[in-house]
């Protein structure tokens, strides 16, 4: 079977997902994540948005969200991702850069250094149906893993 094109999974992103993430020692969330185009006249631009709950492994439980815009680039093909929050609002996070054929699916990773420390992102595209993302946080401030497991919701 042919490996999808970055543009191929662009679109294939547009729609509602369920979200687990696991945070190790830190505890779960789950929600629910939507993607839909951010601006009438920009197909090239994502609204990334996850709503959930975040528990704890002390059994506290927190509600929260993020944002990001998905942006499609032509020459090279890429996904970049770009803050929404006010303090880094437009910067970019990742580009993500498709073609690594791994045993667990279709991969693009890219590194964002944040102060002294370094997010390593790995986005595994297995289907239209199911993705992952798996982030390695190291440095002095932080030593983090986080698994985040996307499906898409029936219907959408």
């Amino acid at each position: 079977m042919k490996a999808p094109s970055t543009t191929e999974i662009f679109a294939a992103l547009t729609g509602s997902w369920t979200l687990e993430r696991d945070l190790g020692d830190v505890g779960r969330f789950i929600g629910d994540v939507t993607f839909h185009m951010a601006e009438p006249g920009k197909p090239n631009v994502l609204r990334y948005r996850e709503e959930g709950f975040l528990t704890r492994t002390d059994g506290q439980r927190f509600d929260g969200y993020r944002e990001y815009d998905f942006v499609l680039h032509e020459s090279p093909a890429s996904i970049e991702l770009l803050f929404r929050d006010p303090i880094g609002f437009g910067n970019r996070y990742v580009m993500l850069h498709f073609g690594e054929d791994a045993d667990e699916g279709l991969c693009a990773r890219d590194i964002h250094p944040c102060g002294d420390d370094f997010y390593h992102h790995c986005m595994i595209w297995r289907d239209a149906n199911h993705f992952e993302t798996k982030i390695k946080i190291t440095g002095p401030k932080k030593d983090h893993f986080l698994h985040s497991i996307y499906r898409r919701k029936s219907g959408t």
